[in-house]
């Protein structure tokens, strides 16, 4: 399958048999086939993950399906876009299951936001992709203590649901306006689920982070880093991959 990074949190998926996109900002998507259904995941409704701009660029694809937070179906009304119908509203901490056009299921599992809506763990084609949303270790300098210690207990707490599974695809912040923290919250899950393939996300357009979390983390610390995970570092809007499942 391919895996395109489109801008900030945004990624474009294609499979055999359908695409998704997940959290679209900005960045340009590619000519998307009209014979593959588009699955469209936005994980909550802030501006840096959530663009009304997504329904123009796909209102010529004869099959699209949203799949949004919850939180999100207010900011529609208001914009009077869509009608409710065409999107799958989820709350936190359920699950759905939706159908390519070959007949596969596509499972999904919400966890809920250390900051707003949900994060997204699919299963399809036995392969698991998690999209973290804004889920994350979000700890800030100079931030009260109390509030640290509940944001870290919080992540943990949905983390657990992560704990020793298997993850092919992830999809989880290196932000590093966190400073000394930037990485913290990508490093606990790494310690946590069994990740083959990991993408960073939610940098900012500050690339230069790549090469800071290689030089400090990658491959430094055994619970982190097993033999068969691999750190995609993100270079420029539109990189795109091959990956190969054995």
């Amino acid at each position: 399958m391919k895996v395109t990074y489109l801008n900030h949190s945004g990624f474009l998926l294609e499979w055999e048999d359908c695409f998704w996109i997940f959290d679209y900002y900005r960045g340009a998507l590619p000519q998307l086939s009209p014979q593959k259904p588009v699955f469209v995941f936005c994980s909550h409704s802030h501006g840096d993950h959530f663009n009304p701009e997504i329904f123009r660029l796909l209102a010529g694809h004869p099959s699209v399906r949203y799949v949004f937070s919850n939180e999100i179906r207010k900011k529609l009304r208001k914009m009077e876009i869509l009608q409710e119908e065409d999107i799958r509203f989820l709350t936190v901490r359920t699950d759905a299951q939706l159908f390519d056009a070959a007949g596969n299921a596509i499972r999904i599992h919400t966890l809920q936001s250390t900051d707003c809506g949900c994060a997204f763990v699919l299963e399809y084609t036995g392969r698991t992709v998690y999209h973290a949303g804004d889920l994350h270790w979000w700890t800030w300098p100079g931030e009260p203590e109390p509030e640290n210690r509940k944001m870290e207990a919080d992540y943990k707490k949905e983390m657990e649901y992560l704990d020793g599974k298997t993850v092919d695809l992830a999809f989880t912040p290196l932000d590093p306006r966190q400073e000394e923290d930037y990485a913290k919250g990508m490093c606990y899950f790494l310690s946590r689920a069994q990740v083959h393939h990991v993408f960073p996300m939610h940098f900012w357009d500050d690339f230069s982070v790549m090469e800071r979390f290689e030089k400090e983390y990658v491959r430094s610390d055994a619970r982190i880093w097993a033999e068969d995970v691999c750190f995609h570092p993100i270079r420029r809007d539109g990189q795109t991959w091959q990956i190969t499942f054995e």
